[in-house]
């Protein structure tokens, strides 16, 4: 009979501990899963203020370069309308092949 009660008492302890491995595992992986949102919300931040910033370097780029082009029409405005006047005609032979 005390072999009986040894046994049941071992089930007992290795019941107990699959039930403590259980709950430590389930906080395992409540805690990677919070650490993954967290790890993605501060990439998504990062990425987010680097798309920022390169919109903002190209919005000056932009208008960089629209002041310059203002800056050549006003200097040579008839070799501006002789070169709008030739891309214009380029582009409507390029698309007017039916």
């Amino acid at each position: 009979m005390d072999h009986d009660k040894g046994l049941g008492k071992d089930v007992d302890t290795l019941k107990e501990d699959i039930s403590k491995l259980k709950d430590d595992l389930a906080s395992i992986a409540e805690t990677l899963l919070e650490k993954g949102k967290a790890e993605t919300e501060d990439a998504k931040d990062r990425l987010g203020e680097r798309l920022g910033d390169e919109f903002q370097s190209a919005r000056e780029k932009s208008k960089e370069t629209v002041a310059s082009l203002e800056d050549q029409i006003r200097e040579k405005p008839l070799m501006s309308l002789l070169i709008a006047f030739v891309i214009g005609l380029f582009l409507g032979k390029l698309f007017d092949r039916r």
